[in-house]
């Protein structure tokens, strides 16, 4: 009986390798961002760190609480240039972490 304990002890399953759902490859950054979300009464601005992009989607941090699924607007602003503006939904919330895909024709 002992024999059956040690070998099941040392016997080690091989794992799958990890599996990304991102279809495209991500650039990591750190830029602000300003996030605009549309209230039942008041629309509501938001900062935010932009903290990786892709042609499909983004992920910030911001302290704000915003509802996951909702549609806001992105503002993306460097010095000297006109902010980059474009609608995403929000994804998914990891504690501070957003995650947000661009919405075509929005």
């Amino acid at each position: 009986m002992e024999d059956v304990v040690r070998e099941c002890d040392t016997a080690v399953p091989e794992l799958p390798p990890a599996f990304d759902r991102r279809r495209r490859e991500r650039l990591p950054l750190n830029i602000p961002l300003r996030i605009v979300s549309y209230g039942m009464l008041v629309d509501k601005a938001s900062e935010g760190t932009c903290t990786d992009l892709s042609e499909g989607g983004v992920s910030f941090d911001c302290k704000s609480e915003l509802n996951v699924g909702d549609v806001v607007i992105l503002e993306f602003h460097q010095k000297g240039e006109a902010a980059y503006r474009c609608h995403a939904r929000l994804a998914y919330r990891l504690g501070v972490r957003y995650g947000a895909y661009f919405l075509t024709g929005a």
